[in-house]
């Protein structure tokens, strides 16, 4: 009878649970992870970048923010990080929006100006970010 009693109470509960509540979970935006420099493309021509600039990097968060990590390679040091830039990024219709930030200072009043706004889209494994009228730049996860 205690059984039966338990059974009883928890039957409620169980199907208190709609399933819209699963639906409330959001998916993971496509464009979340660490996209690194893979190729370039000019004039529908595709590049290889070389070894060091290949351990540069976009990393996009899921709140909307990032960081733009440049790696060059100095023939007296050879590869080292070149710069390290904030960034912000946003998906607007069929592609994403993303803009960089510098640093700087101007008469002691710190300014986050953007440096770079790009527009990509995500297609066959690459992320195609779009850097001038006839050129892109391609990143791989």
């Amino acid at each position: 009878m205690k059984n039966l009693f338990l059974i009883l109470l928890f039957i409620p509960i169980v199907f208190s649970c709609s399933s819209d509540d699963l639906n409330d979970v959001k998916p993971v935006d496509q464009i979340v992870g660490k996209w690194y420099f893979s190729t370039y493309t000019i004039d529908n021509v595709d590049t290889d970048y070389d070894e060091c600039k290949q351990k540069g990097y976009f990393l996009f968060l899921n709140n909307g923010t990032g960081q733009e990590i440049i790696h060059h390679n100095n023939s007296t040091y050879g590869c080292r990080l070149d710069s390290t830039k904030n960034l912000k990024w946003s998906f607007d219709d069929n592609e994403y929006d993303i803009k960089t930030f510098s640093e700087g200072s101007y008469a002691g009043v710190s300014s986050f100006g953007i440096t770079y706004q790009y527009y990509g889209k995500i297609s066959n494994e690459f992320l195609k970010i779009r850097v001038g009228y006839n050129e892109t730049i391609n990143l791989k996860k």
